[in-house]
């Protein structure tokens, strides 16, 4: 039977949508060994320079971390205006229920990336928040400390009245790698310091609360047994970072952040250079 020209075409638009290719029907899997271009632990960070979205374990980031008021207490706290900045009735779970006092220092919880392994790693999060705890004490003496417990892991979007220190943790077997994060009080840029295995780092620092897993490539793991011992030998770049946005009292040094008043940025390698290798070490 001859076909129409009409069903000669429906003809060939069903044979091309359901012809295999030969090109692509394989997902390599993801290659964190090239450099700054391999892919990063969260994916790329916005090509057009827009707002990240909020993260897998942070999904009220991008919202402020509010949830639904009426699910909530009703009426804030004495003398807090209901909506502000400083009512925390309706914080999502990970955001810190507590911004420190100013001075002082808020030791967030370890964000664990990716968010399905969160449970089973919280051992190794807590190893890893008293680890930041006693470099803080070491960094910072004398200076007041707000421990969050599980699973406070970032400020809210006011920030904090304290400055904070948190970690970007993930974990493969037996193999892990710890990223500090550090933020001058308020609303300040992220320090991405590297703290156990190696990495580079897309971009640092990083806008206060965009995801930090979008902006790091491993090359290197550490064994995770080995992981607290692995991180004292980069302690001092993580010392350096708490010190600069503890501001001028602790450094003694001048205003160098125009976003964070009387903060003055540490020094550091260039972007895409940052390892926690450093040569000669």
């Amino acid at each position: 039977m001859r076909s129409t020209p009409r069903l000669a075409l429906v003809l060939a638009a069903v044979s091309l949508g359901c012809s295999p290719t030969t090109s692509g029907s394989t997902t390599p899997p993801p290659d964190n060994t090239a450099g700054g271009t391999g892919p990063t632990i969260g994916g790329p960070p916005p090509a057009d320079g827009g707002a990240t979205p909020g993260g897998a374990q942070n999904p009220g980031d991008a919202a402020g971390g509010a949830t639904d008021p009426a699910s909530g207490q009703n009426g804030a706290a004495p003398g807090v205006v209901a909506g502000s900045p400083n009512d925390n009735r309706f914080l999502a779970p990970e955001i810190s229920h507590s911004k420190g006092v100013p001075g002082g220092v808020v030791v967030l919880f370890p964000r664990i990336i990716p968010s399905a392994i969160a449970a089973e790693n919280q051992a190794y999060g807590q190893q890893v928040q008293q680890k930041m705890k006693q470099l803080v004490e070491k960094a910072l003496p004398g200076r007041p400390i707000d421990v969050r417990p599980s699973p406070e892991r970032v400020c809210p979007k006011a920030g904090c009245d304290a400055m904070s220190i948190g970690v970007l943790f993930t974990r493969q077997n037996n193999s892990c790698v710890a990223v500090a994060l550090v933020n001058a009080p308020g609303v300040s840029t992220t320090k991405l310091v590297p703290w156990g295995g190696e990495v580079t780092l897309k971009a640092d620092p990083i806008q206060f609360r965009d995801p930090p897993e979008n902006f790091v490539t491993i090359k290197d793991y550490a064994n995770c047994d080995q992981l607290v011992a692995e991180m004292g030998k980069a302690d001092s770049f993580v010392e350096a970072a708490l010190r600069a946005a503890a501001g001028p009292a602790a450094t003694g040094t001048t205003p160098a952040n125009p976003t964070s008043p009387g903060i003055a940025a540490p020094a550091s390698p260039a972007s895409g250079t940052v390892t926690a290798k450093p040569n000669g070490k």
